[in-house]
């Protein structure tokens, strides 16, 4: 799962100066007043999502694999936030209205695991908002930097981002994944949404445009 210990302030700071773009818009796909809610921000980080949510009024939870990022965000005092594993929550089922991840699904090894994970804990109704790289950003990584051929074979994965100043490895996925029918058998697609966010994203094909990322926002059956 990633290695975001070995510089958390570091990339901490420069995620805030350089997605701001991509996560106004994903807040956007929440509504504006989140008061008498509770949110679950799965792969919280040091948590910058937090600020938000908690700004329009919600309960805050936070969750993150990476020791040093919890200490971050239980310095801001917005929430309760604790080291976890997505692909295990220690919620009772059906306990938060919103549960959101803003760019962590990526570094776990069974993505879907984590979605029902995260079915499971919001209420029926509830809504599930994640935004995550695109597995095509990942094709192209693997291979450019991997020597990795095959799309459909998880697989190591090293993405140099932030101009190059943070190097991550994380595991390949694939669009099903996301999208399985295990998933959407528990939970309605409202939107799928794919995006670049070139320079936070190193372009590594000089000219193509492709997807760094896509939003998925799911609402509990």
């Amino acid at each position: 799962m990633g290695n975001y210990n070995n510089f958390a302030e570091e990339y901490a700071e420069k995620t805030s100066q350089l997605e701001t773009k991509s996560r106004a818009h994903y807040h956007s796909l929440l509504p504006s007043n989140l008061k008498n809610t509770k949110i679950l921000d799965v792969g919280c980080g040091s948590g910058q999502d937090a600020v938000y949510y908690k700004e329009k009024g919600a309960e805050v939870y936070g969750v993150d694999i990476s020791e040093r990022e919890i200490e971050m965000a239980q310095k801001l005092n917005l929430g309760k936030f604790t080291v976890r594993d997505m692909n295990k929550l220690d919620y009772k089922s059906n306990t938060f209205d919103y549960v959101t991840s803003f760019y962590a699904l990526q570094a776990c090894n069974d993505v879907q695991q984590a979605i029902l994970e995260m079915i499971r804990v919001v209420k029926p109704g509830g809504i599930i908002l994640i935004q995550t790289k695109h597995p095509f950003r990942n094709l192209i990584e693997g291979w450019k930097n991997n020597d990795k051929l095959n799309y459909f074979i998880q697989g190591n994965v090293t993405s140099h981002i932030l101009n190059r100043t943070i190097t991550l490895d994380e595991p390949s996925h694939t669009v099903m994944e996301y999208l399985s029918l295990e998933i959407l058998n528990q939970a309605k697609l409202l939107l799928f949404e794919e995006h670049s966010d070139f320079p936070a994203s190193e372009q590594l094909i000089e000219n193509l445009i492709y997807p760094t990322y896509i939003i998925l926002k799911f609402k509990k059956k």
